[in-house]
């Protein structure tokens, strides 16, 4: 009988601090400081190192960015696609942690077909374009 008790007893405790280390952990995410940007995608074209993204810009004009593949190969990469039907795809939403760009979120048509989708030739500089580790967004 008093083994249970103290089993009961030493149960409480652990349940009582386990929040207290839950806290301390998410601590940290909740002092980052966190900018999102959404742009309407104007077209999208893949290739096999990525994707080329056509946005518009806050001036009207057209500009671009490059999507290397590898960012989408795995979760928690620096990329993500979430495929759909919505009236609203396609657009992106870009994140920058502390400034600095942290991962990139496209939506997009499931539809491949779409007029919203084509396909990027082959080109001299294609590649090059591809081999980058972060977005610098002009908008």
């Amino acid at each position: 009988m008093k083994k249970m008790y103290t089993f009961i007893i030493a149960l409480f405790f652990i349940v009582l601090i386990t929040p207290a280390f839950s806290q301390s952990a998410n601590s940290r995410n909740k002092d980052d400081d966190i900018f999102v940007k959404t742009v309407p995608i104007v077209k999208i074209y893949s290739h096999q190192l990525g994707y080329k993204i056509l946005f518009l810009k806050s001036n009207l004009e057209i500009g671009s960015i490059y999507a290397p593949i590898k960012w989408f190969e795995h979760a928690g990469g620096k990329g993500e696609i979430v495929w759909g039907d919505s009236p609203d795809y396609p657009y992106f939403s870009i994140f920058w942690r502390d400034g600095k760009f942290d991962y990139i979120r496209i939506y997009v048509k499931r539809n491949l077909s779409d007029s919203t989708w084509g396909v990027l030739n082959a080109g001299p500089d294609v590649e090059k374009k591809f081999d980058i580790n972060e977005i610098k967004l002009d908008f």
